[in-house]
């Protein structure tokens, strides 16, 4: 029997998230040069479910499920922390079945993240749970 238990605690978020396209070896983390706008509506310290996903079509779907892509992710979980800037690769995709039944939802896992930044977003979920 299989066991689905996270290893890290995900809370409910209404996040605003920057986001572009990459290459697979893209290698900077730099700030998204020609981003887009999504919505993370949930979070972990390992990754996050996005919605409102512009421009994500056929051919971009087929180069992030087969890893030929991933997205560099700039967010800012507060005024007062740092912005956090990672690439994520996609886990998951499936129509909304909640409020918002005609979005998108796209599970992500956060890749090559900083340890300052994995700390931060792990102590957000946290105090965002209490």
């Amino acid at each position: 029997m299989l066991n689905n238990q996270r290893l890290f605690p995900r809370v409910k978020v209404n996040l605003k998230v920057g986001f572009e396209f990459v290459k697979w070896n893209e290698t900077a983390l730099d700030h998204c040069k020609n981003s887009h706008e999504a919505s993370i509506i949930d979070i972990s310290a390992k990754g996050a479910s996005l919605k409102d996903m512009p421009d994500i079509d056929s051919s971009h779907m087929k180069k992030l499920s087969t890893g030929k892509n991933k997205i560099r992710l700039n967010l800012l979980l507060s005024e007062s922390n740092d912005a956090i800037n990672t690439f994520a690769r996609l886990v998951w995709s499936q129509p909304s079945e909640e409020v918002y039944a005609d979005a998108q939802q796209y599970g992500f896992e956060f890749i090559d993240i900083p340890g300052t930044a994995f700390e931060q977003i792990k102590k957000f979920v946290v105090s965002a749970s209490n």
